[in-house]
Protein backbone atom coordinates (compact mmCIF):
# COMPACT_ATOMS: atom_id res chain seq x y z
CA UNK A 1 0.00 0.00 0.00
CA UNK A 2 1.31 3.76 -0.61
CA UNK A 3 0.20 7.07 -0.87
CA UNK A 4 0.53 9.89 -3.80
CA UNK A 5 -1.43 12.21 -5.80
CA UNK A 6 -2.72 12.31 -9.10
CA UNK A 7 -2.93 15.75 -11.32
CA UNK A 8 -5.31 17.59 -9.59
CA UNK A 9 -2.90 17.37 -6.12
CA UNK A 10 -5.43 15.00 -4.75
CA UNK A 11 -4.02 12.47 -2.13
CA UNK A 12 -4.81 9.20 -3.23
CA UNK A 13 -4.36 5.61 -1.66
CA UNK A 14 -2.90 2.85 -3.53
CA UNK A 15 -2.88 -1.32 -3.09
CA UNK A 16 -0.56 -3.28 -5.28
CA UNK A 17 -1.10 -6.89 -5.51
CA UNK A 18 0.83 -9.62 -7.38
CA UNK A 19 -0.32 -13.04 -8.43
CA UNK A 20 1.27 -14.31 -5.23
CA UNK A 21 -0.20 -12.11 -2.87
CA UNK A 22 -3.97 -12.07 -4.75
CA UNK A 23 -3.55 -16.46 -4.23
CA UNK A 24 -3.37 -15.99 -0.87
CA UNK A 25 -5.96 -13.55 -0.32
CA UNK A 26 -8.10 -15.93 -2.36
CA UNK A 27 -6.73 -18.91 -0.29
CA UNK A 28 -7.64 -17.09 3.17
CA UNK A 29 -11.49 -16.72 1.90
CA UNK A 30 -11.77 -20.24 0.71
CA UNK A 31 -10.87 -21.27 4.23
CA UNK A 32 -13.55 -19.35 5.47
CA UNK A 33 -15.95 -20.21 3.51
CA UNK A 34 -15.08 -24.24 4.16
CA UNK A 35 -14.42 -23.49 7.97
CA UNK A 36 -17.04 -20.97 8.64
CA UNK A 37 -20.92 -20.10 8.23
CA UNK A 38 -21.86 -16.97 7.07
CA UNK A 39 -18.36 -16.55 5.46
CA UNK A 40 -17.41 -13.34 3.24
CA UNK A 41 -19.00 -13.91 -0.44
CA UNK A 42 -17.09 -14.52 -3.81
CA UNK A 43 -13.57 -13.66 -4.11
CA UNK A 44 -11.55 -14.03 -7.38
CA UNK A 45 -9.16 -15.93 -7.80
CA UNK A 46 -7.14 -13.88 -10.21
CA UNK A 47 -5.51 -10.36 -8.60
CA UNK A 48 -7.34 -8.74 -11.55
CA UNK A 49 -10.54 -9.50 -10.36
CA UNK A 50 -10.33 -9.12 -6.55
CA UNK A 51 -9.17 -5.34 -7.36
CA UNK A 52 -12.42 -5.18 -9.85
CA UNK A 53 -15.06 -6.29 -7.50
CA UNK A 54 -13.35 -4.05 -4.93
CA UNK A 55 -13.80 -0.74 -7.04
CA UNK A 56 -17.77 -2.31 -8.45
CA UNK A 57 -18.72 -2.88 -4.81
CA UNK A 58 -17.28 0.39 -3.57
CA UNK A 59 -18.74 2.69 -6.52
CA UNK A 60 -22.15 0.82 -6.08
CA UNK A 61 -21.62 2.06 -2.37
CA UNK A 62 -21.04 5.67 -3.68
CA UNK A 63 -23.89 5.98 -6.55
CA UNK A 64 -25.94 4.95 -3.15
CA UNK A 65 -25.10 8.12 -1.30
CA UNK A 66 -22.87 6.55 1.09
CA UNK A 67 -19.70 8.42 2.23
CA UNK A 68 -16.69 5.94 0.39
CA UNK A 69 -12.98 7.10 -1.15
CA UNK A 70 -13.86 8.09 -4.91
CA UNK A 71 -12.11 5.12 -7.05
CA UNK A 72 -9.37 6.49 -9.36
CA UNK A 73 -8.06 3.30 -11.15
CA UNK A 74 -8.40 -0.79 -10.89
CA UNK A 75 -6.74 -2.97 -13.44
CA UNK A 76 -3.42 -4.15 -14.25
CA UNK A 77 -0.57 -1.87 -14.31
CA UNK A 78 3.32 -2.88 -14.98
CA UNK A 79 2.25 -6.94 -14.55
CA UNK A 80 0.63 -6.14 -10.62
CA UNK A 81 -3.22 -5.32 -10.12
CA UNK A 82 -3.58 -1.99 -9.27
CA UNK A 83 -6.21 -0.33 -6.77
CA UNK A 84 -6.18 3.53 -6.52
CA UNK A 85 -8.66 5.79 -4.50
CA UNK A 86 -8.85 9.06 -3.20
CA UNK A 87 -8.11 9.56 0.49
CA UNK A 88 -10.29 10.81 2.78
CA UNK A 89 -8.47 13.26 5.43
CA UNK A 90 -8.94 12.13 8.89
CA UNK A 91 -7.83 9.89 12.01
CA UNK A 92 -9.94 6.51 11.98
CA UNK A 93 -12.19 5.37 14.76
CA UNK A 94 -9.33 3.62 16.79
CA UNK A 95 -7.23 7.12 16.55
CA UNK A 96 -10.46 9.60 18.21
CA UNK A 97 -10.11 9.87 21.86
CA UNK A 98 -13.82 8.65 23.57
CA UNK A 99 -14.30 12.03 24.99
CA UNK A 100 -14.04 14.13 20.94
CA UNK A 101 -16.86 10.85 19.75
CA UNK A 102 -19.75 12.49 20.67
CA UNK A 103 -23.25 10.97 20.20
CA UNK A 104 -23.75 13.11 17.02
CA UNK A 105 -20.91 11.52 15.34
CA UNK A 106 -21.77 7.81 16.60
CA UNK A 107 -25.69 8.41 15.21
CA UNK A 108 -23.76 9.43 11.87
CA UNK A 109 -21.78 6.42 11.84
CA UNK A 110 -24.75 4.36 11.84
CA UNK A 111 -26.73 6.26 9.71
CA UNK A 112 -23.70 5.21 7.31
CA UNK A 113 -24.08 1.87 7.46
CA UNK A 114 -27.68 2.19 7.53
CA UNK A 115 -27.57 3.14 3.71
CA UNK A 116 -24.51 0.56 2.87
CA UNK A 117 -27.15 -1.63 3.99
CA UNK A 118 -30.43 -0.12 2.07
CA UNK A 119 -27.88 -0.82 -1.19
CA UNK A 120 -27.59 -4.31 -0.13
CA UNK A 121 -23.63 -3.71 0.48
CA UNK A 122 -22.15 -5.92 3.57
CA UNK A 123 -18.81 -3.76 4.25
CA UNK A 124 -17.04 -7.17 6.06
CA UNK A 125 -14.82 -5.54 8.43
CA UNK A 126 -16.54 -2.39 9.71
CA UNK A 127 -14.12 -2.04 12.65
CA UNK A 128 -12.12 0.83 14.27
CA UNK A 129 -9.36 1.09 11.49
CA UNK A 130 -12.14 1.03 8.68
CA UNK A 131 -14.11 4.49 9.68
CA UNK A 132 -12.66 7.62 8.66
CA UNK A 133 -14.38 10.58 11.49
CA UNK A 134 -14.18 14.37 10.50
CA UNK A 135 -15.65 17.17 12.58
CA UNK A 136 -18.78 16.58 10.17
CA UNK A 137 -18.92 13.29 7.80
CA UNK A 138 -18.04 10.34 8.69
CA UNK A 139 -16.74 7.79 5.68
CA UNK A 140 -16.04 3.85 5.29
CA UNK A 141 -13.12 2.45 3.66
CA UNK A 142 -11.17 -0.56 2.96
CA UNK A 143 -14.07 -2.25 0.74
CA UNK A 144 -11.40 -5.66 0.43
CA UNK A 145 -13.99 -8.00 2.09
CA UNK A 146 -17.53 -6.09 1.08
CA UNK A 147 -19.86 -7.70 -0.42
CA UNK A 148 -22.71 -6.52 -2.99
CA UNK A 149 -26.17 -8.84 -2.84
CA UNK A 150 -26.03 -8.47 0.46
CA UNK A 151 -27.53 -11.57 3.04
CA UNK A 152 -29.44 -10.46 6.08
CA UNK A 153 -27.04 -12.31 8.28
CA UNK A 154 -24.21 -10.76 6.58
CA UNK A 155 -25.52 -7.21 7.50
CA UNK A 156 -26.26 -8.58 11.06
CA UNK A 157 -22.60 -9.66 11.46
CA UNK A 158 -21.57 -5.97 10.34
CA UNK A 159 -23.89 -4.55 13.02
CA UNK A 160 -22.31 -6.76 15.51
CA UNK A 161 -18.72 -5.60 14.36
CA UNK A 162 -19.60 -1.97 14.51
CA UNK A 163 -20.93 -2.33 17.22
CA UNK A 164 -18.21 -3.76 19.34
CA UNK A 165 -16.06 -1.59 17.56
CA UNK A 166 -17.46 1.31 19.29
CA UNK A 167 -18.71 -0.22 22.47
CA UNK A 168 -14.42 -0.58 22.78
CA UNK A 169 -13.54 3.19 22.62
CA UNK A 170 -17.51 4.60 24.61
CA UNK A 171 -18.53 2.15 26.61
CA UNK A 172 -21.25 -0.20 26.05
CA UNK A 173 -24.23 2.06 27.49
CA UNK A 174 -23.40 4.96 24.64
CA UNK A 175 -22.54 2.11 21.87
CA UNK A 176 -25.81 0.68 22.19
CA UNK A 177 -27.92 3.70 22.73
CA UNK A 178 -26.18 5.20 19.51
CA UNK A 179 -27.68 1.83 17.49
CA UNK A 180 -30.35 1.11 19.42
CA UNK A 181 -31.69 4.62 18.26
CA UNK A 182 -31.09 4.04 14.49
CA UNK A 183 -31.97 0.74 13.78
CA UNK A 184 -34.34 -0.33 16.71
CA UNK A 185 -35.40 -3.64 16.85
CA UNK A 186 -33.25 -4.88 14.33
CA UNK A 187 -30.84 -4.88 16.79
CA UNK A 188 -31.48 -7.78 17.75
CA UNK A 189 -30.57 -9.54 14.89
CA UNK A 190 -26.46 -8.56 15.97
CA UNK A 191 -26.70 -10.29 19.21
CA UNK A 192 -25.72 -13.73 18.12
CA UNK A 193 -22.60 -12.84 16.10
CA UNK A 194 -21.25 -11.19 19.04
CA UNK A 195 -18.51 -13.68 20.07
CA UNK A 196 -14.63 -13.75 19.34
CA UNK A 197 -15.15 -15.81 16.10
CA UNK A 198 -17.54 -13.07 14.40
CA UNK A 199 -15.01 -9.96 15.14
CA UNK A 200 -11.71 -8.83 13.79
CA UNK A 201 -8.48 -8.90 15.08
CA UNK A 202 -8.41 -5.00 15.45
CA UNK A 203 -12.06 -5.55 17.81
CA UNK A 204 -10.06 -7.62 19.93
CA UNK A 205 -7.33 -5.44 20.01
CA UNK A 206 -9.31 -2.27 21.24
CA UNK A 207 -11.00 -4.77 23.79
CA UNK A 208 -7.54 -4.83 25.23
CA UNK A 209 -6.76 -8.58 24.10
CA UNK A 210 -8.61 -11.95 23.73
CA UNK A 211 -7.74 -12.54 27.27
CA UNK A 212 -10.61 -10.61 29.32
CA UNK A 213 -12.59 -10.36 25.44
CA UNK A 214 -15.25 -12.75 26.62
CA UNK A 215 -16.21 -10.91 29.80
CA UNK A 216 -16.51 -7.88 27.40
CA UNK A 217 -18.71 -8.69 25.07
CA UNK A 218 -21.24 -10.89 27.56
CA UNK A 219 -21.68 -7.29 29.28
CA UNK A 220 -21.94 -6.18 25.55
CA UNK A 221 -24.79 -8.40 24.96
CA UNK A 222 -26.50 -7.97 28.55
CA UNK A 223 -26.68 -4.28 27.66
CA UNK A 224 -27.92 -4.64 24.14
CA UNK A 225 -31.06 -7.37 25.77
CA UNK A 226 -31.59 -4.44 28.52
CA UNK A 227 -32.07 -1.86 25.31
CA UNK A 228 -34.14 -4.28 23.70
CA UNK A 229 -35.97 -5.45 26.27
CA UNK A 230 -36.40 -8.88 25.06
CA UNK A 231 -35.08 -12.39 24.55
CA UNK A 232 -32.51 -12.70 22.16
CA UNK A 233 -31.07 -15.46 20.57
CA UNK A 234 -27.70 -16.69 22.64
CA UNK A 235 -24.22 -16.66 20.50
CA UNK A 236 -24.66 -19.21 17.53
CA UNK A 237 -22.01 -21.40 16.17
CA UNK A 238 -20.43 -20.01 13.68
CA UNK A 239 -17.80 -22.69 12.24
CA UNK A 240 -19.05 -25.16 10.17
CA UNK A 241 -16.09 -27.25 10.48
CA UNK A 242 -14.67 -26.22 14.05
CA UNK A 243 -10.95 -26.93 14.17
CA UNK A 244 -11.00 -29.32 17.08
CA UNK A 245 -13.00 -31.71 14.96
CA UNK A 246 -10.42 -30.91 12.00
CA UNK A 247 -7.71 -31.65 14.21
CA UNK A 248 -9.44 -35.54 15.64
CA UNK A 249 -10.28 -36.01 12.03
CA UNK A 250 -6.30 -35.65 11.16
CA UNK A 251 -5.36 -37.60 14.92
CA UNK A 252 -8.21 -40.34 13.52
CA UNK A 253 -6.12 -40.70 10.19
CA UNK A 254 -3.09 -40.91 11.65
CA UNK A 255 -4.04 -43.59 13.97
CA UNK A 256 -5.40 -45.92 11.46
CA UNK A 257 -2.11 -45.02 9.50
CA UNK A 258 -0.06 -45.88 12.79
CA UNK A 259 -2.15 -49.30 13.33
CA UNK A 260 -1.98 -50.24 9.75
CA UNK A 261 1.86 -49.76 9.63
CA UNK A 262 2.41 -52.12 12.51
CA UNK A 263 0.04 -54.62 11.70
CA UNK A 264 1.81 -54.70 8.31
CA UNK A 265 0.05 -57.96 6.24
CA UNK A 266 -3.69 -58.51 7.39
CA UNK A 267 -3.34 -61.80 6.02
CA UNK A 268 0.35 -62.68 8.00
CA UNK A 269 -1.14 -60.93 11.13
CA UNK A 270 -4.40 -63.24 10.80
CA UNK A 271 -2.40 -65.92 10.26
CA UNK A 272 -0.58 -65.20 13.27
CA UNK A 273 -2.98 -65.06 15.93
CA UNK A 274 -5.96 -67.22 14.72
CA UNK A 275 -5.08 -70.47 17.72
CA UNK A 276 -5.39 -67.78 20.32
CA UNK A 277 -7.89 -68.50 22.99
CA UNK A 278 -9.74 -65.77 22.35
CA UNK A 279 -11.18 -65.62 25.79
CA UNK A 280 -8.00 -64.97 27.08
CA UNK A 281 -7.17 -62.34 24.56
CA UNK A 282 -10.60 -60.60 25.53
CA UNK A 283 -9.51 -60.69 29.45
CA UNK A 284 -6.51 -59.46 28.29
CA UNK A 285 -8.09 -55.97 26.69
CA UNK A 286 -10.78 -55.97 29.90
CA UNK A 287 -7.51 -55.93 31.54
CA UNK A 288 -5.93 -53.04 29.98
CA UNK A 289 -9.11 -51.33 30.64
CA UNK A 290 -9.37 -51.98 34.38
CA UNK A 291 -5.28 -50.15 34.06
CA UNK A 292 -6.58 -47.31 32.56
CA UNK A 293 -9.55 -46.75 35.58
CA UNK A 294 -6.77 -47.65 38.07
CA UNK A 295 -4.69 -44.89 36.44
CA UNK A 296 -7.80 -42.49 36.04
CA UNK A 297 -8.24 -42.95 39.98
CA UNK A 298 -4.56 -42.76 40.67
CA UNK A 299 -4.59 -39.28 38.86
CA UNK A 300 -6.76 -37.84 41.25
CA UNK A 301 -3.67 -37.65 43.64
CA UNK A 302 -1.93 -35.23 41.30
CA UNK A 303 -4.75 -33.01 41.33
CA UNK A 304 -4.80 -30.02 44.16
CA UNK A 305 -8.28 -30.10 43.87
CA UNK A 306 -11.55 -31.99 43.67
CA UNK A 307 -12.64 -33.68 40.74
CA UNK A 308 -15.24 -36.21 39.74
CA UNK A 309 -13.81 -39.74 39.49
CA UNK A 310 -15.14 -40.61 35.85
CA UNK A 311 -13.73 -37.60 33.89
CA UNK A 312 -10.53 -38.68 35.12
CA UNK A 313 -11.11 -41.77 34.06
CA UNK A 314 -12.70 -40.84 30.74
CA UNK A 315 -9.06 -38.84 30.32
CA UNK A 316 -6.65 -41.94 31.11
CA UNK A 317 -8.83 -43.97 28.08
CA UNK A 318 -8.53 -40.66 25.37
CA UNK A 319 -4.96 -40.48 26.06
CA UNK A 320 -4.54 -43.88 24.01
CA UNK A 321 -5.74 -42.09 21.07
CA UNK A 322 -4.18 -38.65 21.78
CA UNK A 323 -0.80 -40.90 22.45
CA UNK A 324 -1.20 -43.15 18.76
CA UNK A 325 -2.08 -40.27 17.06
CA UNK A 326 0.28 -37.66 18.46
CA UNK A 327 3.10 -40.06 20.01
CA UNK A 328 6.00 -36.83 21.39
CA UNK A 329 4.57 -35.22 24.63
CA UNK A 330 0.78 -35.93 24.11
CA UNK A 331 0.32 -37.62 27.74
CA UNK A 332 1.59 -34.52 29.24
CA UNK A 333 -0.30 -31.73 27.24
CA UNK A 334 -3.72 -33.80 27.52
CA UNK A 335 -3.49 -34.06 31.20
CA UNK A 336 -2.30 -30.53 31.56
CA UNK A 337 -5.03 -29.05 29.58
CA UNK A 338 -7.25 -31.09 31.31
CA UNK A 339 -6.32 -29.82 35.11
CA UNK A 340 -6.51 -26.30 33.22
CA UNK A 341 -9.94 -26.77 31.90
CA UNK A 342 -10.81 -27.58 35.36
CA UNK A 343 -9.21 -24.75 36.96
CA UNK A 344 -5.77 -25.49 37.58
CA UNK A 345 -3.23 -22.61 37.11
CA UNK A 346 -1.36 -23.38 33.77
CA UNK A 347 2.28 -23.60 36.31
CA UNK A 348 0.19 -25.96 38.26
CA UNK A 349 -1.23 -28.00 35.95
CA UNK A 350 2.54 -29.07 34.68
CA UNK A 351 3.70 -29.48 37.79
CA UNK A 352 1.04 -31.88 38.50
CA UNK A 353 -0.19 -33.49 35.59
CA UNK A 354 3.07 -33.16 33.54
CA UNK A 355 6.44 -33.68 35.98
CA UNK A 356 4.48 -35.04 39.15
CA UNK A 357 2.39 -37.26 37.37
CA UNK A 358 5.41 -38.48 35.22
CA UNK A 359 7.92 -38.40 38.06
CA UNK A 360 5.49 -41.03 40.42
CA UNK A 361 4.80 -43.51 37.64
CA UNK A 362 8.76 -43.80 36.66
CA UNK A 363 9.75 -44.11 40.39
CA UNK A 364 7.30 -46.89 40.57
CA UNK A 365 7.96 -48.73 37.67
CA UNK A 366 12.28 -48.63 39.21
CA UNK A 367 11.06 -49.93 42.36
CA UNK A 368 8.23 -52.21 41.21
CA UNK A 369 11.06 -53.93 38.40
CA UNK A 370 13.73 -53.98 41.27
CA UNK A 371 11.10 -55.84 43.86
CA UNK A 372 10.57 -58.49 40.64
CA UNK A 373 13.90 -59.18 39.56
CA UNK A 374 15.07 -59.92 42.82
CA UNK A 375 11.70 -62.36 43.15
CA UNK A 376 12.20 -63.69 39.91
CA UNK A 377 13.60 -67.42 39.67
CA UNK A 378 14.81 -66.36 35.69
CA UNK A 379 17.98 -64.44 35.08
CA UNK A 380 17.15 -61.68 33.14
CA UNK A 381 19.61 -59.44 30.28
CA UNK A 382 18.18 -56.43 29.52
CA UNK A 383 21.63 -55.64 27.71
CA UNK A 384 20.09 -57.39 24.28
CA UNK A 385 17.21 -54.84 24.16
CA UNK A 386 18.11 -52.59 21.03
CA UNK A 387 17.35 -49.04 22.01
CA UNK A 388 18.84 -47.14 18.99
CA UNK A 389 20.64 -43.93 19.30
CA UNK A 390 19.05 -44.08 22.44
CA UNK A 391 22.59 -42.60 24.09
CA UNK A 392 22.33 -39.61 21.67
CA UNK A 393 19.37 -38.66 22.10
CA UNK A 394 19.79 -38.38 25.95
CA UNK A 395 22.66 -36.60 25.43
CA UNK A 396 21.25 -34.13 23.24
CA UNK A 397 18.36 -33.48 25.60
CA UNK A 398 20.88 -32.81 28.33
CA UNK A 399 22.39 -30.37 26.22
CA UNK A 400 18.91 -28.45 25.58
CA UNK A 401 18.09 -28.61 29.20
CA UNK A 402 21.77 -27.35 29.81
CA UNK A 403 20.87 -24.23 27.51
CA UNK A 404 17.70 -23.73 28.43
CA UNK A 405 19.00 -23.23 32.02
CA UNK A 406 21.97 -21.16 30.82
CA UNK A 407 19.27 -18.73 29.21
CA UNK A 408 17.16 -19.13 32.33
CA UNK A 409 19.36 -18.01 34.78
CA UNK A 410 21.84 -15.59 32.54
CA UNK A 411 18.92 -13.53 31.23
CA UNK A 412 17.44 -11.25 34.14
CA UNK A 413 14.27 -10.63 32.15
CA UNK A 414 13.77 -14.74 31.09
CA UNK A 415 14.66 -15.52 34.68
CA UNK A 416 12.04 -13.13 36.09
CA UNK A 417 9.06 -14.76 33.72
CA UNK A 418 10.58 -17.94 34.41
CA UNK A 419 11.10 -18.11 37.87
CA UNK A 420 8.19 -17.10 40.17
CA UNK A 421 5.95 -20.29 37.54
CA UNK A 422 8.19 -22.78 39.02
CA UNK A 423 8.45 -21.62 42.23
CA UNK A 424 4.67 -22.11 41.83
CA UNK A 425 4.81 -25.34 40.61
CA UNK A 426 7.55 -26.20 42.77
CA UNK A 427 5.16 -25.33 45.95
CA UNK A 428 2.17 -27.08 44.07
CA UNK A 429 4.43 -30.52 44.22
CA UNK A 430 5.70 -30.20 47.59
CA UNK A 431 1.85 -29.63 48.81
CA UNK A 432 1.19 -33.26 47.46
CA UNK A 433 4.13 -34.85 48.75
CA UNK A 434 2.90 -33.54 52.08
CA UNK A 435 -0.58 -35.35 51.65
CA UNK A 436 -0.06 -38.88 53.06
CA UNK A 437 -3.74 -39.81 51.40
CA UNK A 438 -2.74 -38.25 47.84
CA UNK A 439 1.08 -39.95 48.24
CA UNK A 440 -0.37 -43.39 48.74
CA UNK A 441 -3.19 -42.74 46.24
CA UNK A 442 -0.18 -42.13 43.90
CA UNK A 443 2.03 -44.76 44.67
CA UNK A 444 -0.16 -47.33 45.59
CA UNK A 445 -2.19 -47.05 42.30
CA UNK A 446 1.05 -46.87 40.14
CA UNK A 447 1.21 -50.33 41.40
CA UNK A 448 -1.74 -52.05 40.96
CA UNK A 449 -1.50 -50.24 37.71
CA UNK A 450 1.61 -52.17 36.64
CA UNK A 451 0.90 -55.42 38.14
CA UNK A 452 -2.30 -55.52 36.16
CA UNK A 453 0.09 -54.75 32.94
CA UNK A 454 2.01 -57.41 33.53
CA UNK A 455 -0.93 -59.43 34.47
CA UNK A 456 -2.39 -58.67 31.23
CA UNK A 457 0.86 -59.63 29.00
CA UNK A 458 0.93 -63.41 31.49
CA UNK A 459 -2.35 -63.65 29.81
CA UNK A 460 -1.77 -63.18 26.28
CA UNK A 461 1.09 -66.20 27.09
CA UNK A 462 -1.57 -68.09 28.11
CA UNK A 463 -4.33 -67.20 24.97
CA UNK A 464 -1.11 -68.84 23.15
CA UNK A 465 -1.10 -72.27 25.43
CA UNK A 466 2.80 -70.92 26.89
CA UNK A 467 3.50 -69.34 30.79
CA UNK A 468 6.70 -68.26 32.41
CA UNK A 469 7.01 -67.13 36.18
CA UNK A 470 5.14 -63.98 37.46
CA UNK A 471 7.82 -61.69 38.91
CA UNK A 472 9.56 -62.79 35.48
CA UNK A 473 6.98 -61.55 33.83
CA UNK A 474 6.94 -58.17 35.63
CA UNK A 475 9.94 -58.06 35.76
CA UNK A 476 10.15 -58.29 32.04
CA UNK A 477 7.28 -55.73 31.53
CA UNK A 478 8.35 -53.13 33.75
CA UNK A 479 12.10 -53.34 32.67
CA UNK A 480 11.11 -52.82 28.59
CA UNK A 481 8.55 -50.61 29.35
CA UNK A 482 11.35 -47.98 31.28
CA UNK A 483 13.26 -48.25 28.68
CA UNK A 484 10.79 -47.69 26.13
CA UNK A 485 9.11 -44.61 27.51
CA UNK A 486 12.60 -42.84 27.29
CA UNK A 487 12.76 -43.36 23.61
CA UNK A 488 12.28 -39.69 21.82
CA UNK A 489 11.04 -40.80 18.84
CA UNK A 490 7.12 -41.51 17.62
CA UNK A 491 6.60 -45.33 17.08
CA UNK A 492 9.68 -45.74 18.48
CA UNK A 493 8.42 -47.17 22.06
CA UNK A 494 6.52 -49.24 20.68
CA UNK A 495 8.79 -50.99 18.20
CA UNK A 496 11.48 -50.74 21.43
CA UNK A 497 8.85 -52.48 23.59
CA UNK A 498 7.53 -55.21 20.88
CA UNK A 499 11.26 -56.27 20.23
CA UNK A 500 12.41 -56.39 23.76
CA UNK A 501 9.73 -57.91 25.04
CA UNK A 502 10.00 -60.69 22.52
CA UNK A 503 13.44 -61.14 22.99
CA UNK A 504 13.41 -61.32 26.60
CA UNK A 505 10.48 -63.88 26.96
CA UNK A 506 13.07 -65.93 24.66
CA UNK A 507 15.65 -65.81 26.85
CA UNK A 508 13.35 -67.16 29.64
CA UNK A 509 12.26 -70.46 27.53
CA UNK A 510 9.01 -69.56 25.45
CA UNK A 511 9.16 -70.85 22.10
CA UNK A 512 10.03 -67.70 19.71
CA UNK A 513 6.68 -68.11 18.00
CA UNK A 514 4.96 -68.02 20.70
CA UNK A 515 6.26 -64.98 22.30
CA UNK A 516 5.92 -62.90 18.97
CA UNK A 517 2.49 -64.23 18.75
CA UNK A 518 1.87 -62.90 22.12
CA UNK A 519 3.72 -59.76 22.58
CA UNK A 520 1.52 -58.77 18.83
CA UNK A 521 -1.38 -59.86 20.73
CA UNK A 522 -0.45 -57.86 23.64
CA UNK A 523 0.26 -54.61 21.73
CA UNK A 524 -3.11 -55.08 20.03
CA UNK A 525 -5.04 -55.08 23.58
CA UNK A 526 -3.10 -52.47 25.12
CA UNK A 527 -1.63 -50.05 22.25
CA UNK A 528 -4.22 -50.23 19.59
CA UNK A 529 -7.89 -51.80 20.00
CA UNK A 530 -7.90 -48.75 23.09
CA UNK A 531 -7.76 -45.96 20.37
CA UNK A 532 -11.63 -47.02 19.86
CA UNK A 533 -12.98 -46.32 23.47
CA UNK A 534 -10.44 -43.49 23.61
CA UNK A 535 -11.39 -41.77 20.59
CA UNK A 536 -14.95 -41.96 22.28
CA UNK A 537 -13.67 -40.43 25.31
CA UNK A 538 -11.97 -37.77 23.83
CA UNK A 539 -14.83 -36.18 21.91
CA UNK A 540 -16.74 -36.46 25.12
CA UNK A 541 -14.42 -34.77 26.78
CA UNK A 542 -14.24 -32.04 24.20
CA UNK A 543 -17.98 -31.96 24.43
CA UNK A 544 -17.82 -31.30 28.19
CA UNK A 545 -15.41 -28.57 27.42
CA UNK A 546 -13.06 -30.45 29.63
CA UNK A 547 -10.60 -30.66 26.84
Amino acid sequence: MARGADETSARLRVSVWNRRQALLRFLGRLWRVIAFRDAPGRLPATARGQVEQEAAVQRLARESGASVPVVVFAGIADGSAVFAEESIPGPCLAEVPPDDLDDAALERLWRQLEVLHAARVAHGKPDDHHVIVTDHAVSFVGFETATAAMRDRQGARDVAELLAATAAIVGPDRAVAAAHGVLGPRLGDALPYIQPTGLSGWTHDAFGGRSDLDQHLERLRATAQQALDADTEPPRSLYRVHPRTLLMAIGTLVAIATLLSRIGSPTEFWRTIRNADWLLVFAAFMLGMLRDAVYGVTFLGNVPMRIPIWPSIELQIAMAFSHLAVPVASDTAIQVRFLQRNGVDIPAAIATGGVLSAVTEIGVQIGVFVFAVWRSPDNLDFGHVDTGNLAVAIAVTVFVIAVVAAVVFGVQRVRQLVLAPVRHALRTVWQAMRSPARVALLFLGNVVAQLITSTSLLVCLHAYGATANFWTVVAISTGVGLVASVVPLPGGGTVVSAIGLAGLLVAVGVPHATAGAAVLTYQLVHTYLPVIPGWFATNDLVRKRLL
